[in-house]
C-alpha cells in the first residue's frame, strides 16, 4: 500500500525487534557494552530494565547478535513457568535436554553441559525477557545456578530483562542474596526529542525513504506530544501517519497528518515531567534547527 507510494523497500516502523533498524543512542550503546562486559568477564548476574516500549527486547536481540557464535546462548521470552519448567526451557534452548524431568536431573544435565563447554573455553549466557514475571522461587533457583563455577569464574551468566517491577521484586527481603549478586544494572528511558527525530530519520533511510518521505517540524512536535519518546509508540504513530499521508496523497507530512493518525489510534500520551521536557527542548533547539536544515525540512 504505502510502501509503493513512497518507494520504500520495507516497513520502517514495524514494532518487531529487528536489530537491522537499531538506532544506537548513547544509552543503548552503553547498555549493550555493559551487558557484554558482564558476560565476557563471567560476572554472573546482570539486569536490563525499562518501562514498557523503551526498547528492552531490541537491545536484548542486539546483544545476542554482538555476542555471536563464540558464546552459548539461551533466550527465554516466556518466564511464566514453574521452576522445573524453567529449568527444562533453559536446557532445551542450550540443546542439552534430558529425558529425566526432575529438577535435580535437569540441574545435573546443565552442570555437565557447562563444564564441557568451559573445558573448551566457551562461555554460556541465559537471557530472560519479561523477567518481572518470574516467581520468587524461580529467581532463587536462578541464583543457585550461578553457583556452578570454577575457582575463578562463573560458568553460567544470566541477564534478566524486565520492567521496573523487577527491581521492586529484587528489593524484597527474600531475594536479598540475589540482589547482592547483580554486578551490572542498566536502565532504559524514553528518547529525548532530538533522539526521536534522528530515530525516525534513521529508520526511514534504512527502508529506502531518503528524499522520498518528509516530516516537517510540526509533524515531529505532534509525534513527540503523542509518544513522549517511547520507541514503540513512535513506531505505532509513524506507521499510522504514513498510511494517513498515503490516503491524503502527500509525501510531505505535517502536524495535521500526525494528529489525524493519533486520533485514529486513540493513543493517550504517557505522563511526563513538563518542566524537564521544556527545559530539555529549549536546550536542544539549536541542534534541532541544524538537523532540520541538514535534513531538508
Amino acid at each position: 500500500m504505502y510502501l509503493t507510494y513512497f518507494g520504500l523497500s520495507d516497513k520502517p516502523f514495524s514494532i518487531t525487534p529487528d536489530s537491522k533498524y537499531l538506532f544506537l543512542t548513547k544509552q543503548y550503546e552503553s547498555a549493550i557494552d555493559s551487558l557484554e562486559y558482564a558476560i565476557n568477564q563471567r560476572l554472573g548476574f546482570s539486569i536490563l530494565t525499562g518501562e514498557v516500549g523503551t526498547g528492552k527486547t531490541t537491545i536484548s536481540r542486539a546483544l545476542l547478535n554482538k555476542l555471536g557464535d563464540s558464546i552459548e546462548t539461551a533466550l527465554l521470552v516466556n518466564p511464566l513457568l514453574s521452576t522445573p519448567e524453567l529449568l527444562q526451557a533453559i536446557n532445551k534452548d542450550f540443546g542439552c535436554q534430558t529425558r529425566l524431568l526432575s529438577p535435580q536431573k535437569q540441574i545435573e544435565s546443565l552442570n555437565k553441559f557447562l563444564i564441557e563447554r568451559a573445558t573448551t573455553g566457551r562461555n554460556a549466557v541465559v537471557i530472560i525477557d519479561e523477567a518481572q514475571n518470574l516467581s520468587h522461587e524461580s529467581l532463587e533457583m536462578l541464583r543457585m545456578l550461578t553457583n556452578i563455577e570454577t575457582d575463578n569464574a562463573k560458568l553460567l551468566q544470566i541477564v534478566l530483562v524486565g520492567q521496573p517491577e523487577l527491581m521492586k521484586k529484587l528489593d524484597t527481603y527474600e531475594l536479598r542474596q540475589l540482589n547482592q549478586r547483580i554486578t551490572v544494572r542498566s536502565n532504559l528511558v524514553p528518547l529525548q526529542f532530538v533522539e526521536m527525530v534522528r530515530y525516525i530519520s534513521h529508520r526511514i533511510t534504512l527502508a529506502g525513504g531518503m528524499n522520498k518521505v518528509f516530516f516537517d517540524s510540526s509533524a515531529y512536535k505532534e509525534i513527540w506530544r503523542a509518544t513522549k519518546g517511547y520507541p514503540r509508540l513512535v513506531n505505532i504513530v509513524c506507521e499510522r501517519t504514513l498510511i494517513a499521508a498515503y490516503v491524503a496523497d502527500t509525501a510531505t507530512i505535517d502536524g495535521s497528518v500526525v494528529r489525524r493518525a493519533v486520533k485514529d489510534l486513540g493513543i493517550k500520551a504517557p505522563k511526563t515531567n513538563y518542566f524537564n521536557l521544556i527545559k530539555s527542548t529549549v536546550k536542544e533547539l539549536p541542534v534541532i534547527r541544524k538537523f532540520y536544515i541538514a535534513d531538508g525540512n
